[in-house]
């Protein structure tokens, strides 16, 4: 491996492992002026603020970055993984390996790429596993897509519920095409029904705290069904049947068992001519 050391100064006295990843979520500094090599050469240095993280990119995880602090402190391998950066010293993938050396005071290794740019972020960091559904999120919400925008608000006004459940309530199509969301292709549906069903779940977990599956994938989406699909369901109706007796709210399997214990309740004490059919 062809290795070239850089002679820069040891960094001050470290911060907390809190007050870096603060350091990281601020704005991107200008970036400082650093060798330019585009050849695929490694560098190696201590001065971590030569580098500025990019808002497109993942959100620094402290979780994550103890657990590489544990790991490099048993074997430090960071030279075998360095960080790819742009020409302008920005961070496309190792903003957690960086973090980690940082707090070791250990140097950091790096390659400066001269096609590389923000639009290669989820390219290098795909097959990484702390790419999760809600880093691509962030990612296309930065880019401005107007979809992702409002998954991000949605979520925003409806904190309890699950990253998956919010996209499914949300999106114009319920199947979970993953591919489609990691590719910034998702589109979403209307706001209005997604604000039904997740007002209705919330109510049902705040008056009916004996039930423990609110954020079930099954139960979310029974009551999507419900309010989407199932001619004259009324929420409120629903709801005033269910704290008859709320104890009949019962943990199910699956969206199918959800569906017969709603179509249930909400016939019950209902004549035989007015019942609802859920299914």
């Amino acid at each position: 491996m062809n290795s070239v050391e850089i002679a820069l100064p040891l960094a001050s006295p470290l911060a907390s492992l809190a007050q870096q990843v603060d350091h990281y979520c601020t704005e991107s500094p200008a970036p400082v002026a650093a060798p330019v090599a585009l050849d695929g050469t490694i560098y190696q240095t201590t001065n971590y603020d030569l580098f500025h993280l990019l808002p497109e990119n993942r959100k620094v995880d402290p979780s994550h970055v103890r657990k590489l602090v544990t790991m490099i402190t048993q074997s430090n391998l960071l030279h075998i993984k360095p960080l790819d950066v742009t020409a302008t010293m920005g961070v496309i993938d190792g903003q957690h390996r960086l973090a980690a050396a940082r707090e070791l005071g250990l140097p950091v290794y790096y390659k400066i790429g001269q096609q590389l740019s923000e639009a290669d972020i989820t390219t290098l960091n795909v097959a990484q596993k702390n790419w999760q559904g809600t880093d691509y999120l962030h990612f296309w919400t930065v880019k401005g897509r107007t979809n992702y925008v409002a998954l991000t608000r949605f979520r925003e006004r409806h904190p309890t519920l699950s990253f998956s459940n919010a996209k499914m309530m949300l999106g114009v199509s319920t199947k979970n095409n993953a591919a489609e969301f990691r590719a910034g292709q998702w589109q979403a549906g209307e706001a209005y029904k997604a604000e039904q069903v997740a007002e209705l779940i919330e109510r049902i977990a705040a008056e009916v705290p004996t039930f423990k599956q609110p954020n079930h994938s099954g139960f979310v989406a029974a009551v999507y069904h419900c309010v989407i699909n199932v001619e004259g369901f009324d929420g409120k109706e629903f709801m005033r049947k269910i704290l008859l007796n709320p104890r009949i709210l019962v943990p199910c399997a699956s969206h199918k068992q959800f569906l017969q214990m709603f179509e249930e309740i909400y016939n019950y004490r209902t004549a035989e001519a007015n019942r609802v059919r859920f299914s």
